[in-house]
This record gives structure tokens, C-alpha cells and sequence, in this order.
């Protein structure tokens, strides 16, 4: 008499190690997401619905309704800044600078006159995207 063997059942595929390693790197993003300083804080950036928002604003220089010019809490004059930006230990990369969305259009021209006369011409002007 011959008997069937019996069918090799598969095991279930193990996805708890898989789920694991999801919610880390979930966890991992939420928290380096979160750490950037924003040193525009006090201001309200010129909305303009062109621009992305995920430029950030840390090391900008500050452009509040008046025309005055701040390094994080200190007011400064564009000239200072630029040299301290120079300085081993300053920052790499294009100007940064935030400018309070009432700030007016000559005032802002000015200061970036002064960067442009310095001989900076990697500016980038800190916007948010407004609502349609």
C-alpha cells in the first residue's frame, strides 16, 4: 500500500523584524527633523507660493520692519556680519537672508546692495509658501 507523504508546509514569513526597522527609522526622521534651530522666528517671511519651504533659515541674516539687521538676537551691520561669515569657523554656502514680510521693497533692496557691493552674489532670500 502506498501512503502520500504528507506536503511540506512553508512557515509564514517573518515581517516583525521588517515593521521593526520601519518604526526606528520613523522615530530617527521625526527626531532629526525637529532638532534645526530657526533663527527667523520672530519675523514674518514675504510670502511667495514659488519658493520651498524647506530652505531654513539658521545663519541668516535677519531683516526686521525697520531695515535694521540681526545675527540671531544681536543687531549687526551687513559689513560685520559678512566678515564674521568670512572668518575660519563661518559658514559655507550662499547668504542667507530673512526679511519680516512688512519690510519694504527699498530696505530690502539695500541690504542686498551692500551684500552685492561686498562681492557676495550667492544670495538667497528666505520665503514661505502662502496659502492660494
Amino acid at each position: 500500500m502506498r501512503t502520500k507523504s504528507p506536503q511540506r508546509r512553508e512557515p509564514p514569513e517573518n515581517t516583525i523584524p521588517l515593521i521593526n526597522v520601519v518604526f526606528l527609522m520613523l522615530i530617527f526622521f521625526l527626531f532629526a527633523g525637529s532638532v534645526a534651530r530657526d533663527d527667523a522666528r520672530k519675523i514674518e517671511p514675504p510670502l511667495n507660493i514659488l519658493e520651498d519651504e524647506t530652505i531654513r533659515s539658521t545663519g541668516a541674516l535677519i531683516v526686521d520692519p525697520q531695515g535694521r539687521t540681526f545675527a540671531g538676537e544681536a543687531e549687526v551691520d551687513v559689513a560685520d556680519w559678512l566678515a564674521q561669515q568670512e572668518e575660519p569657523g563661518g559658514t559655507d554656502g550662499p547668504i542667507k537672508v530673512a526679511a519680516d514680510g512688512t519690510l519694504k521693497a527699498d530696505a530690502l533692496e539695500k541690504v542686498l546692495r551692500e551684500l552685492k557691493d561686498a562681492g557676495r552674489t550667492d544670495i538667497v532670500l528666505i520665503t514661505r509658501r502662502g496659502s492660494k
